[in-house]
């Protein structure tokens, strides 16, 4: 024979019931329940420890020789659309699947975002040998395009009217030029032949002064000569003098 242990609403004390061909339907068995609770039939819903709802209609497994059974009382509904709102989010949420799975594990129990960072930071050491070749190659160039001499701009300029006026200024500087070079060479006979006149005068003076200064020269030299000649008779005459002295002293002794 099997036994139902059927525990109660609201932690009340569990009833032991006896599973016989009279009462081996889910049915039966809420009668007998309902008879020594007072709780309704329609309200009571019955199910096995492992989740299993019994049915009314449903017989009881006396193939054990305990069952146990779990009394729950039904609860008021609402107008309905609950599992339609699940189905339709299920199906919005699906639609949504991730792709980062970063957080798991792998079978080392490893994060899978430590592992990935992991082997990002070996590629960027590999790299570094390349980083700074081109880091070498980038300055090499740049040095290089610095030492280079570098071609002039060239520029596009289409202000017609300044190309003409600048070619009308030219041409007004040559003219102007040009007329000041004339008067200047006609300018410079009329100084010339002053000039050559000038040049005349002086040399004609100074030809003058030239003869005055050899005649006072000359004049110089003849009062210079005559000086000595007078110079020259006087000694003489002192010669004669002394000599005529000389004499008369000797006749005297004599």
């Amino acid at each position: 024979m099997t036994q139902a242990i059927v525990s109660l609403i609201s932690n009340k004390k569990s009833i032991c019931l006896s599973i016989n061909e009279n009462n081996n339907t889910t049915e039966r068995l809420k009668h007998d329940l309902a008879s020594l609770t007072a709780i309704p039939v329609e309200d009571q819903v019955l199910r096995t420890l492992d989740g299993h709802y019994l049915l009314d209609h449903e017989s009881i497994d006396s193939s054990h020789d305990v069952l146990f059974i779990q009394m729950t009382a039904r609860l008021l509904g609402g107008k309905g659309g609950f599992g339609s709102m699940l189905r339709a989010q299920g199906g919005r949420m699906n639609a949504q699947k991730t792709t980062n799975f970063e957080a798991c594990r792998d079978l080392q129990g490893r994060r899978i975002r430590t592992v990935n960072e992991a082997k990002k930071l070996q590629e960027e050491l590999d790299k570094l040998p390349e980083l700074e070749a081109e880091k070498r190659e980038r300055l090499k160039r740049k040095i290089e395009e610095a030492l280079k001499e570098k071609e002039p701009r060239k520029y596009l300029f289409d202000d017609n009217k300044f190309l003409e006026d600048k070619e009308d200024v030219v041409e007004d500087i040559k003219s102007a030029v040009g007329n000041a070079l004339k008067r200047q060479k006609v300018n410079h006979k009329s100084v010339a032949s002053t000039s050559t006149s000038l040049f005349d005068e002086e040399e004609e003076e100074e030809d003058e002064d030239e003869e005055e200064d050899e005649e006072e020269d000359e004049e110089e030299d003849e009062e210079e000569e005559e000086e000595d000649e007078k110079d020259e008779a006087e000694e003489a005459k002192e010669k004669d003098d002394k000599d005529q002295k000389g004499k008369g002293k000797q006749k005297a002794s004599n």
